[in-house]
C-alpha cells in the first residue's frame, strides 16, 4: 500500500534523533551516560554472591537453552571491569521487563550490583548475552568524588581507540574486528574537552553486516584519560538483514535523487548548549526529498519503509473558527483541578482512567514558564509513573494562560498487539476526511493562541490524513512569520474516527514573533540547489526503518537496503544555506560539533604562547574569523567566569537550562553573561545575592579574590588578611582583599612585577591563560576539589 502519511513521521524522527545526539553531547561523559552506559572507572565493584536469585520474565527467557552462565557473566565482567572487586551482586535475572516494549531478545542476563559506602548504598547494573557470552552494556554508576590531577591526560586519543578496539575484541568475541567501522561523524567520537575533571574518549562503532555498515546494530565505548575503559553497550535487535547484492544501480539512484531534491525556503533557529540563540533565513532541504531508495525495488522509502509517493506539499490556511483559545487573565495560577478540567473539555480521555499524578514545574522548553504536568491512569498504575507502561494519558498545561501545550492518550505508545480499540461514543459516528478536517481545524483554532494567524495545515495529498492503520486522522500545522514557514515549530493533532483528540504535540521554540529579518531571499532557490547537490553522497548501505512510536501506533523496526544520501559533515555537524550569505551555518553548536585543530595566528612568540594554545585547543577561547586571539586584550569580570564556566563545562548552559530566569547576582536574564553567573552561583563561585559588576573590566585585585571563590578558599583568606606575603608589596596599601592576594601569591597563582602586586591594573587574555593552566596544573595537589 502507498503511503503519503508518513512524511510526518520523518520529520518528527529527525528531530528526535538530532535533539538527542545534541542534548546527549551537551552533558559531560558522566551525566550523558547516566541513562545509558555509564561506567565509573575509579568504581570498585564485586564480592560477588554467585547465588544471587535468578528469575525468568517470560516464555522467551529459557534457563535451559542458556549457553554462558550466571557465573561465566559475573565472572567476565570482573575481568574486564577491574574495578568491580567490591560491589555484591543482589539478583540475576534471565531476561528484561523493566522496558515497554519488552526487549525482543531475553537471553540476555541482567545483573543487579549493590556497592556500599559507609551508610549509603548504590545500585546499578549490566546485561550480558546468555548464547554469545558478549557484553551487552554495564553500569557502573555512584557519586564519588576524586581529587586528581588530570592534566595532562596519561593517554592521547589515538592510544585511547586503540584500548577501545582491543576491549571490544574481548567483550564481544562475536563481533569480528574486521567488522567494526569507527563513525567519524557520528557526533559520539568526541574528546571530552574540559581542562577540569576527568577526561573521556567516546567512540561509536558500526557492526558491518555482509560487507556494508548496519544501520541497526553499533557498540558504543569510552575511554578515560588513564586509558581505562569507563562505559560500554552493545546494540543489536537480532533484526534479519536482507542480500547485499542491490536490484538498481547506484547511478539509477543517484538520477532519481538529483531529479527530485528540492529545497524551502525557512526562518531557521541555531542552537548554543541545546538552546536556541539566533535565527537566520535559510534555504534548507525538503524532508521527502531526502527519503532513501530501498535498492531492492527501486521505490522510495519513508521511515517506516513505507513506499512514499512523491507529491509537492500545500501549505493551507487554517480558518479561524467560532471556539478560540483565549488566555486566562488571572494573576493566580491554575490549580491542578483546573488544569485537569481544561483537557478533558478537548481531549478524550478514557473512562477507565483517572488522575493518579500532578507535578507543578518549570517548562524543559521555556524556563520562564511554569505548567502542570498530569498523568492519569487504571486503577493500580499510581507507581508506575514513567515507567513505561502504555495505560496511562497525559497533558501539559500552561499554569497562567491555561493552554493545553500537549497531550497524548498513550504516554508511551502502544504496540499493534496490545493496542486495544477505545469504544465509540454515545451517538456517535465515524468522520469522513472532509468532516475531520473541519473538526481538526476546530480543535487547533481552540488549543494554539492566533492559530488562524500564525498556524499553515501542512497537506500532502489524498488520504494523507488518514493513519496507516486506519485507525483515525493525524495533521501537522508549520507556524508562520511574515509569509514563511519557520523551521522546527511543528504541531501535529491526531484525531480518532469519532473526531475526538488523542494527541496534540510540538516544539515550542521562543523568539518567533520577534524576527525581525527580511523575508526576501538574496540566494534564489537555483542557487541554493546548486550549493546544496554537491554536498550530498548516494551511499548504499543498510537501514533501519521502524522501532518507534507514532501517532498512537508502534511501527515495528525492520532493516532495509537502501541508496542514501549523506551529507558532507567535515566542516561541521548538520549545517544549512543563509539565504542572505550564501554560507553554510551550522544549526547546532555543542561540544564534538568540530574536532579539527583550530590555529589562533596572533600568538606565535608571545610570553602567554604555551596556555593561550591550549585555551584554544579546549574550546576556552575562539579566535576570531582572522584566526586572531588578541592575548593583550582586557577581559571583563563575565570573560573570566566564561574561561572558568567552559574549562569545567564546555556546555555550562545546559546544566540551568530548567532555571528559572531570574536576576542573579544583579545580572538580568536578558544580559549575554546571565548563562555563565547563573552556572557560577550554582557552584558558589560568587554569591548569588550580591550585584556582580559583569561588565567591568577585571582588575588583578578582583581576580584574586574572584580565585579564592573559586577554590573554595574564602575562610583562610581572612586568616591570610595580614600574612607577611602582602606586607612585602610596596604597594601593599593600595590592596583591599590582602588575604585573597597573599592565597593566590602562595599558591603560584598570581606573582609580583618588581615588588609590586599592581591591584587596580586590568587583566589580559594572556594573563587569564596563564592563571587557568596554573589552577589546571594545581588539581590534586590541594585539600578543594578544583573546578568540578
Amino acid at each position: 500500500m502507498k503511503s503519503n502519511n508518513t512524511h510526518f513521521v520523518h520529520q518528527t524522527a529527525k528531530t528526535v534523533l538530532i535533539t538527542s545526539v545534541a542534548l546527549a553531547l551537551l552533558l559531560p561523559p558522566g551525566l550523558a551516560a547516566a541513562d545509558s552506559t555509564s561506567v565509573s572507572s575509579n568504581t570498585t565493584v564485586t564480592q560477588v554472591s554467585t547465588q544471587a536469585p535468578v528469575t525468568t520474565t517470560n516464555s522467551e527467557a529459557d534457563l535451559t537453552k542458556v549457553k554462558f552462565t550466571q557465573e561465566q557473566a559475573i565472572a567476565k565482567l570482573k575481568e574486564l571491569f577491574p574495578s568491580l572487586k567490591d560491589a555484591t551482586v543482589n539478583n540475576v535475572q534471565l531476561g528484561s521487563n523493566q522496558s515497554y516494549p519488552p526487549p525482543a531478545n531475553q537471553m540476555i542476563w541482567n545483573i543487579q550490583w549493590q556497592i556500599q559506602e559507609g551508610s549509603m548504598g548504590y545500585g546499578f547494573s549490566s546485561e550480558v548475552d546468555a548464547i554469545s557470552g558478549d557484553i551487552i552494556s554495564t553500569y557502573i554508576s555512584y557519586p564519588r568524588e576524586n581529587n586528581e590531577s588530570y592534566y595532562p591526560p596519561k593517554i592521547s586519543q589515538p592510544q585511547a581507540l586503540e584500548i577501545a578496539k582491543a576491549f571490544v575484541a574481548k567483550a564481544a568475541t562475536s563481533v569480528k574486528s574486521s567488522d567494526l567501522q569507527l563513525n567519524e561523524n557520528a557526533g559520539y567520537n568526541y574528546f571530552s574537552n574540559t581542562l577540569f575533571g576527568p577526561v573521556q574518549y567516546s567512540y561509536y562503532f558500526s557492526v558491518m553486516k555482509n560487507g556494508l555498515p548496519s544501520g541497526s546494530d553499533n557498540i558504543n565505548i569510552a575511554v578515560d584519560g588513564n586509558g581505562n575503559v569507563i562505559q560500554f553497550s552493545k546494540f543489536s535487535q537480532g533484526l534479519e538483514y536482507p542480500s547485499a547484492q542491490p536490484k538498481i544501480t547506484l547511478e539509477q539512484a543517484q538520477k532519481q535523487f538529483a531529479e527530485q531534491f528540492d529545497v524551502g525556503l525557512f526562518y531557521i533557529p541555531t542552537y548554543k548548549n541545546g538552546k536556541p540563540n539566533n535565527w537566520i533565513l535559510g534555504w534548507r532541504p525538503v524532508d521527502q526529498s531526502l527519503y532513501p531508495i530501498d535498492a531492492l525495488t527501486g521505490k522510495r522509502i519513508d521511515y517506516e519503509g513505507k513506499e512514499s509517493v512523491s507529491t509537492a506539499v500545500v501549505y493551507s490556511d487554517v480558518a479561524k473558527s467560532k471556539d478560540v483559545f483565549q488566555a486566562r487573565t488571572s494573576t493566580t495560577e491554575l490549580t491542578a483541578k483546573e488544569a485537569e478540567q481544561l483537557v478533558k473539555k478537548v481531549a478524550y480521555i478514557p473512562a477507565d482512567r483517572k488522575l493518579i499524578s500532578q507535578s507543578l514545574r518549570n517548562d524543559y522548553q521555556d524556563t520562564n514558564r511554569k505548567i502542570w504536568q498530569l498523568y492519569w491512569g487504571g486503577s493500580g498504575n499510581e507507581r508506575f509513573i514513567g515507567a513505561g507502561f502504555p495505560e496511562q494519558s497525559s497533558a501539559e498545561i500552561d499554569a497562567k494562560t491555561g493552554e493545553i501545550l500537549q497531550y497524548q492518550i498513550q504516554t508511551y505508545g502502544a504496540t499493534q498487539d496490545n493496542k486495544k480499540e477505545e469504544p465509540a461514543p454515545a451517538g456517535g459516528k465515524k468522520l469522513s476526511e472532509a468532516e475531520a478536517k473541519t473538526k481538526v481545524l476546530s480543535i487547533i483554532n481552540s488549543l494554539y493562541p492566533q492559530a488562524s494567524q500564525k498556524l499553515k495545515l501542512l497537506e500532502y495529498g489524498d488520504n494523507s490524513s488518514v493513519t496507516s492503520d486506519g485507525t483515525g486522522f493525524r495533521y501537522q500545522f508549520i507556524r508562520y512569520h511574515q509569509g514563511i514557514p519557520v523551521s522546527d515549530s511543528n504541531l501535529t493533532v491526531s484525531l480518532d474516527l469519532y473526531g475526538r483528540l488523542i494527541s496534540y504535540m510540538g516544539n515550542r521554540i521562543d523568539g518567533i514573533d520577534e524576527i525581525t529579518l527580511s523575508p526576501k531571499a538574496t540566494i534564489s532557490k537555483k542557487e541554493a540547489l546548486e550549493s546544496y547537490k554537491p554536498k550530498y553522497q548516494t551511499k548504499l548501505r543498510y537501514t533501519q526503518v521502524g522501532g518507534y512510536y507514532s501517532y498512537n501506533s508502534y511501527a515495528a523496526p525492520k532493516v532495509k537496503l537502501v541508496y542514501d544520501t549523506t551529507f558532507d559533515e567535515s566542516n561541521g555537524l548538520y549545517q544549512v544555506l543563509d539565504a542572505a550569505t550564501g554560507k553554510w551555518v551550522a544549526v547546532y553548536d555543542y561540544l564534538g560539533q568540530q574536532d579539527a585543530q583550530i590555529s589562533a595566528t596572533d600568538i606565535k612568540g608571545h610570553a602567554a604562547e604555551q596556555p593561550l594554545s591550549e585555551l584554544v585547543k579546549y574550546h576556552v577561547i575562539t579566535p576570531d574569523a582572522d584566526g586572531k586571539v588578541n592575548p593583550d586584550q582586557e577581559i571583563t569580570v563575565g570573560d573570566w567566569l566564561t574561561y572558568l564556566a567552559k574549562a569545567s563545562n564546555p556546555n555550562f548552559s545546559s546544566y540551568i537550562a530548567n532555571n528559572e530566569r531570574k536576576t542573579v547576582a544583579g545580572v538580568k536574564p536578558e544580559n549575554s553573561y546571565y548563562d555563565v553567573v547563573t552556572y557560577a552561583a550554582d557552584r558558589k563561585w560568587i554569591n548569588k545575592d550580591q550585584s556582580l559588576q559583569i561588565d567591568s573590566k577585571l582588575t588583578r585585585e578582583q581576580l584574586a579574590v574572584q580565585l579564592a571563590n573559586f577554590l573554595k578558599y574564602n575562610k583562610l583568606t581572612a586568616y591570610l588578611d595580614k600574612d607577611v606575603t602582602v606586607s612585602q608589596f610596596s604597594d601593599s596599601a593600595s590592596i583591599n582583599n590582602k588575604g585573597a592576594v597573599a592565597l593566590v601569591v602562595k599558591l603560584g597563582i598570581l606573582k609580583d612585577d618588581n615588588g609590586k602586586f599592581n591591584p587596580q591594573q586590568t587583566v589580559t587574555k594572556a594573563l587569564a591563560a596563564t592563571v587557568i593552566m596554573k589552577l589546571v596544573e594545581l588539581q590534586g595537589k590541594t585539600d578543594q576539589i578544583i573546578g568540578q
